[in-house]
């Protein structure tokens, strides 16, 4: 269906996250394995939400990067990491995988996470963390709520 909507897709790609496990299904549906990375990951010790790193790093959500990083300086967060499994499918006899990794046997069945230190560095995060302040003032303005008469 892919190749009919559009010809030039060459390939499908996905990833298994490994707290669950490294991709029983994509070996079922004769996906390609490209091998793993370390992703981390924060858990919130009060709410139990769990986090992706690119949150607590990347400014474009400004919202997520200061919930994130107040929780991780409040000493809220615990921080792990997990292996991420990529997976390919090929749609076309030319396709060519151009990136990290390359095309390895399935890894054997292992899911999990381990637990590893964050380091913060307050001098780099400190102008981060106002300028994520300063997208979400510019974003949405201050108002005065109007009073009800005295």
């Amino acid at each position: 269906m892919l190749r009919q909507l559009d010809p030039t897709i060459v390939a499908i790609q996905s990833f298994a996250d490994g707290r669950i496990g490294c991709g029983t299904i994509y070996k079922a549906a004769n996906f390609q394995y490209y091998g793993w990375q370390w992703t981390q990951f924060f858990t919130n010790r009060r709410s139990g939400e769990v986090s992706h790193k690119q949150i607590i790093t990347n400014l474009e959500s400004a919202s997520g990067f200061l919930r994130l990083n107040a929780a991780l300086l409040a000493g809220d967060l615990d921080c792990f990491r997990v292996k991420t499994h990529r997976y390919i499918y090929p749609l076309h006899k030319s396709f060519l995988f151009i990136g990290n990794g390359h095309l390895q046997p399935y890894p054997a069945y292992e899911k999990g996470t381990e637990a590893i230190a964050w380091h913060i560095n307050p001098a780099r995060l400190r102008p981060r963390l106002i300028a994520a302040l300063d997208t979400l003032l510019a974003r949405y303005p201050h108002t005065t709520p109007s009073r009800p008469p005295a």
